[in-house]
């Protein structure tokens, strides 16, 4: 599918250092977003996609070291993408879950589906439902992203996944059990519950878009050399989604565990995407 382009030589615009409220968190989440060039037509809107960072990253990542602005205007220009915005929020190492503990991060999965989403909807002209709405990320983003579309499957249409990091729920003896802690810091507890781990996690989590009335799409990318547990946890996942009929695409590209793979990996993961989104959504 090509898609038209009025302004093919137009840059799109990215602004860091912007911050959305939450009440949820009791504290703002910060992004950067990337809105097309010019505005869409009196009465149209953009479809939304929200882009998630890594364990140790920031706000923003994907426009600095994902290099994303310059990739969507050439994408556009292409017409392998229509236009559409892009918000790159931070949860710092929060694992995006809710964490309740005094210590921790707060309710990150609720404040990004309530809050994140109503403060994006309020300021930009936005398509305001589902289908007008995606989420994706690296590593700890790709997860977090998965556990978004399965804790609000009617927030986002279709999530997508670029080396998830999927750490499959911790068995008593579990030879994981020496290095998975630390990855944690304080999000499941301190020491780390691995009851609340097991509890939190995507495979666990999994069964409940059997029963979801709106079910997202999916889509993991991951490179062939990336760590294998992690392409061995992508190809579950994603055959765990089929056997629940879930619409779900797994892509395992040439590639290493770091920006320069998922530089190549986002504009065919859009182009998956483009036709699953609705810009005339929300009127």
């Amino acid at each position: 599918m090509v898609f038209a382009n009025s302004a093919a030589l137009a840059a799109g615009i990215v602004e860091f250092g912007l911050k959305a409220e939450s009440p949820t968190l009791g504290r703002p989440i910060p992004y950067a977003v990337y809105t097309p060039f010019p505005a869409p037509a009196e009465g149209e809107r953009w479809p939304v996609v929200y882009l998630l960072h890594g364990l140790t990253g920031a706000d923003g990542d994907w426009f600095t070291w994902g290099n994303l602005g310059p990739i969507l205007d050439r994408a556009l220009a292409d017409g392998r993408i229509p236009p559409l915005m892009v918000v790159a929020p931070g949860a710092g190492d929060s694992w995006y879950v809710d964490n309740p503990d005094p210590e921790g991060f707060g309710l990150v999965d609720t404040a990004f589906a309530t809050d994140l989403v109503k403060a994006i909807d309020a300021r930009y002209p936005t398509a305001r439902c589902r289908v007008g709405r995606a989420i994706g990320g690296v590593s700890m983003g790709g997860v977090g992203a998965v556990l978004q579309a399965i804790n609000h499957p009617d927030t986002y249409g279709a999530v997508m996944s670029f080396a998830g990091a999927l750490h499959k729920p911790l068995e008593k003896n579990d030879q994981r059990s020496g290095w998975i802690p630390g990855l944690y810091h304080n999000v499941f507890g301190t020491p780390f519950d691995r009851a609340r781990f097991n509890a939190a996690n995507a495979f666990t989590l999994m069964p409940k878009l059997r029963r979801a009335a709106d079910k997202p799409a999916f889509y993991f990318a991951i490179g062939d050399a990336d760590f294998p547990d992690l392409i061995l946890a992508s190809a579950e996942y994603h055959n765990g989604l089929t056997q629940l009929g879930i619409d779900t695409t797994l892509r395992v590209t040439r590639g290493r565990h770091y920006w320069d793979t998922w530089q190549q990996q986002i504009v065919p993961a859009l182009e998956w995407l483009a036709p699953k989104l609705d810009a005339n959504c929300g009127r």
